[in-house]
């Protein structure tokens, strides 16, 4: 009895207890609130970009490559820019920014004259340079070059996270390469297969580079897998065991140095030959969201060719 007495007055003690926090509308002042868990929310900086860590926006920026000073101008952040390379000709009102010489020779003194607090680029620069350059107190940002569209989304992503901080980094990437995703998923399917050829010897784009990673939205890369390698050549023989059914030509090259034998491939009996003029290669050379305009005029090229076909 005794012990069952004992669990009543502890039940009946701890509900005691409880009531006010409870049943009251106002907290007592002597009485502590509870402290109540809250989310912390996330914060745009501190963001990692390579071996940097930017703890706040850099205030101005030089770019060395032409693809990354249109992006930095595409993205909003075009006030930023104090100076550019030699190169770097679009958009328009980057003419107005200092020339910082190149990657591969750049100006050092007129880089420390401008005084950016980042400089980018995507190509290397000489050791030597960058030492100078950071030690006047810039800090220095080379970005690998996209091997792929989705190197390409995660390049605009990562200098959105840089300069407006990584909350809406993503969503300012999606809308930047919107219109290239559309002309894409419009791509798709369009050539059964397709070996792209650089030069008359035989070197075609395999999957590992950025246009042969480009090219099969297209369709399937025929050279796409082989060896592992970035650009392959291959002999006549090679390319006519693969047989593709589009064959992908710089403006440089034409069909007519081709070797002999490759007279025998589908696509040149069909005329399914697709050639790339300066503006197409300069988008597939320096990938930004422009590339879209590429996408088309090669898709004008194919319409045009498989109507020839049926008209025949």
């Amino acid at each position: 009895m005794h012990k069952y007495m004992k669990i009543i007055v502890l039940v009946t003690a701890a509900v005691l207890t409880a009531v006010p926090f409870c049943g009251c509308t106002e907290i007592d002042e002597d009485v502590p609130a509870p402290v109540m868990a809250t989310a912390v929310s996330e914060k745009p900086y501190p963001v990692s970009a390579g071996s940097l860590v930017f703890d706040e926006a850099p205030r101005t920026v030089g770019s060395l490559s032409p693809a990354l000073t249109e992006i930095i101008c595409e993205l909003g952040f075009g006030d930023k820019l104090t100076g550019r390379s030699e190169y770097c000709v679009y958009p328009e009102s980057v003419s107005d920014t200092a020339t910082l010489g190149s990657a591969a020779n750049p100006d050092v003194d007129a880089i420390i004259g401008a005084a950016p607090d980042l400089l980018m680029s995507l190509s290397p620069i000489a050791k030597k340079d960058i030492t100078a350059i950071e030690a006047a107190g810039t800090r220095v940002w080379i970005i690998s070059p996209p091997q792929s569209t989705g190197d390409l989304y995660r390049c605009y992503e990562e200098i959105a996270a840089v300069f407006g901080g990584k909350l809406n980094c993503s969503a300012a990437a999606e809308d930047a390469l919107e219109p290239l995703k559309k002309a894409l998923y419009d791509a798709r399917d369009s050539m059964e297969s397709f070996v792209y050829i650089m030069s008359p010897e035989l070197a075609a784009a395999s999957d590992s580079t950025f246009a042969g990673n480009f090219f099969s939205y297209f369709g399937k890369n025929a050279a796409g897998k082989r060896s592992g390698e970035e650009d392959i050549s291959m002999t006549a023989e090679e390319l006519l065991a693969l047989d593709p059914q589009w064959l992908i030509l710089p403006d440089s090259v034409s069909v007519y140095e081709l070797p002999e034998e490759t007279s025998g491939l589908s696509a040149i009996k069909n005329n399914r030959i697709i050639v790339l003029d300066d503006d197409v290669l300069e988008r597939i050379e320096r990938p930004t969201s422009r590339l879209d305009s590429a996408v088309y005029a090669i898709l004008e090229q194919i319409n045009e060719s498989d109507g020839e076909s049926q008209d025949e």
